[in-house]
């Protein structure tokens, strides 16, 4: 049964060279912003192996990649150093249709509501990378490395002026992920594995709360960062040759996100009269989701292994995230003091659920094929929990993918996946403090999705 990094299919193949290898390295996470095709803002896409069979199996073993997941399977690793780089380029197609925006009663300009009938294309194609090593300190010890981007979001309306505007024109969520694990073996076929998470977040959100001015005129956009601690934890138990089961557990991380918010015509710039226009200094906390993962291989035959995942993901810690105000700033009679939330984001998801069932079967000595469907239960259900950019829906993933050892000290995966999404009506509100220039404003309408993802990976033994 396959449960080590890959199975040295043919004893006689030689290593690789030294010049070969040294290609290889444990690259940082350089992209991590692309449609959050996770459920909510995760991204799922730490792993070509996993990908191939829709993540079923992701946490129970295979390679060092199923450590993201459950930092116990880093002990299935073999002697000596091994490194994994894996590369997901996305192909996300988002349609954003608009059906009627509004202004809701109780500002000077009182209120209205329009009928319109356009759209806005947020297609999206990045990559984005993770990378894994390990170091077999003995027979019982392993010492890991994983670096990924767990959640991250990038959309921008191709037209800024689009109906939508008040709400979107452009968003970035980036993270980068550092987590060294330790693993080991208390038993035979008995596993844990645990590590800190260190994990910087980015966030830049740009829309149009004035309306009606250029977009070089009026974009307001908030801007800011941090570093935020978590863990990792989780456990492996191998209780036949055959059979191996995990269970694996990503904490949450507490960020508390400082930056700056901007427009380059309105009143969050200005400084109480000053010019020219400052930025105002803000502050926001926001909590990502605990992961909850468990997973089984179990072999059929000597070539054959079936795969199974169920997983949790907390979203439904993701109520609100005010942006307040940490310096003075303001417009003529719009000023804005300190503790005031300038910004809201009104999330209020439910939990998201993952099902992924898949096979794997070893068509020869270097060759591995693989297979998998997934549902995933997101957590944005209801028109009022989805936003323009981030139009999450329920959604089937059908995958394929393979592995070739070309050396026993050296192996390529690909996978492909398509991912089929529920429909995705919007009903938004803006959620800009408002004022007699900035009115809260309602949109509704709709997003028509699909997405694919060809990832490819490269192992090495060193």
């Amino acid at each position: 049964m396959a449960l080590n990094c890959w199975r040295a299919k043919d004893a006689s193949r030689h290593r690789a060279s030294v010049g070969a290898k040294g290609a290889v390295v444990v690259c940082s996470v350089l992209t991590s912003c692309g449609p959050a095709l996770g459920g909510g803002l995760g991204v799922r896409e730490q792993s070509t192996s996993a990908q191939g069979a829709s993540f079923a199996g992701a946490g129970s073993g295979g390679d060092l990649s199923s450590s993201f997941w459950n930092p116990a399977a880093m002990s299935l690793a073999g002697p000596g150093l091994a490194t994994e780089s894996h590369v997901s380029l996305l192909y996300a197609d988002i349609d954003v249709r608009a059906n009627s925006v509004s202004v809701l009663p109780g500002t000077a300009l009182g209120s209205s509501t329009a009928l319109v009938d356009d759209h806005a294309n947020v297609d999206q194609l990045v990559a984005i990378g993770a990378s894994y090593a390990s170091w077999r300190v003995d027979k019982d010890l392993v010492l890991g490395l994983a670096v990924n981007a767990p959640f991250g979001s990038k959309n921008k309306a191709q037209d800024p002026t689009w109906s939508g505007e008040y709400h979107f024109r452009s968003s970035q969520l980036l993270t980068v992920n550092v987590n060294p694990i330790a693993s080991y073996q208390l038993a035979p076929g008995l596993f844990i594995g645990a590590g800190p998470q260190l994990q910087y977040l980015a966030l830049t959100i740009k829309a149009n709360p004035s309306g009606g001015l250029a977009p070089s005129q009026s974009n307001s956009v908030l801007d800011g960062d941090d570093i935020g601690l978590g863990f990792t934890g989780g456990v492996l138990w191998q209780p036949s040759p055959a059979t191996s089961i995990g269970l694996g557990f990503r904490s949450s991380v507490a960020h508390e996100i400082e930056g700056d918010a901007s427009m380059a015509a309105g009143f969050l710039t200005t400084g109480l009269g000053t010019a020219p226009f400052a930025p105002i200094d803000f502050e926001a906390k926001l909590r990502t989701p605990e992961i909850a993962t468990l997973s089984l291989r179990q072999a059929l035959s000597d070539t054959t292994r079936l795969l199974a995942t169920v997983e949790w993901s907390n979203w439904s810690r993701l109520d609100k995230v005010d942006f307040i105000a940490t310096s003075q700033g303001g417009l003529g009679s719009q000023p804005i003091v300190q503790g005031q939330a300038i910004n809201i984001l009104d999330f209020h998801w439910d939990d998201g659920w993952f099902f992924a069932l898949g096979a794997e079967w070893d068509a020869s000595n270097a060759m591995t094929l693989r297979a998998g469907a997934a549902y995933e239960i997101s957590p944005i259900r209801d028109p009022e929990q989805r936003k323009i950019n981030v139009s999450d829906s329920d959604r089937i993933w059908l995958s394929v993918g393979a592995t070739y050892a070309l050396t026993a000290a050296m192996a390529f995966d690909l996978a492909y996946t398509h991912i089929f999404f529920d429909d995705a009506p919007i009903d938004s509100l803006t959620t800009t403090p408002a004022s007699a220039t900035t009115p809260v404003r309602r949109f509704t309408g709709s997003a028509d999705q699909a997405a694919d993802i060809v990832s490819l990976s490269l192992k090495t033994k060193w």
